[in-house]
């Protein structure tokens, strides 16, 4: 399902996330991960299924979070089987482990990114954070401090399930 100066990046994240008709392939993960995750709010197997496969045809890569042999393939690759199982509760658990992974590696990669003064990674780090963020909530929360930045909740909050 991956950041000028410092109070201009950290002004950033107060804005809402990527377009998701931008035009490049993170934005286009970003754009298909939050179709994923509003089929999963909305409990349509089928929709979250079909917007499995579309973040899955991107394949691993360096642009998105699923690199191969990461801990973050196997997260996706589980979603996937709960997904295929019909096991939507399942699925919610995972892409909420999956956000959660994701969006902690975001905040170390920006940082040490900070950290080490390289300003162009760091908000390069930011950005991604921030399309991870919207994929995932469809807003950015926004940061306490710049190398402070909030983590995620689950998938399935606001989900309200009735026997």
């Amino acid at each position: 399902m991956s950041v000028a100066g410092i109070s201009s990046a950290v002004a950033s994240l107060y804005s809402v996330g990527p377009s998701p008709s931008a035009g490049n392939q993170r934005q286009a993960e970003d754009a298909a991960a939050s179709q994923l995750v509003d089929a999963l709010r909305k409990g349509d197997l089928s929709a979250a299924q079909q917007d499995y496969a579309e973040l899955s045809s991107f394949g691993p890569n360096n642009s998105g979070p699923w690199g191969a042999g990461s801990q973050q393939e196997a997260n996706f690759q589980a979603l996937g089987q709960a997904l295929q199982s019909g096991d939507m509760a399942g699925a919610r658990s995972d892409a909420t482990t999956l956000a959660q992974t994701q969006l902690s590696n975001d905040m170390s990669v920006a940082k040490q990114d900070y950290q080490s003064g390289d300003m162009t990674a760091f908000n390069q780090a930011v950005a991604n954070y921030k399309g991870d963020a919207w994929a995932m909530f469809g807003t950015v929360p926004p940061p306490s401090t710049p190398g402070n930045f909030p983590g995620p909740g689950p998938i399935a909050s606001g989900i309200n399930v009735q026997a």
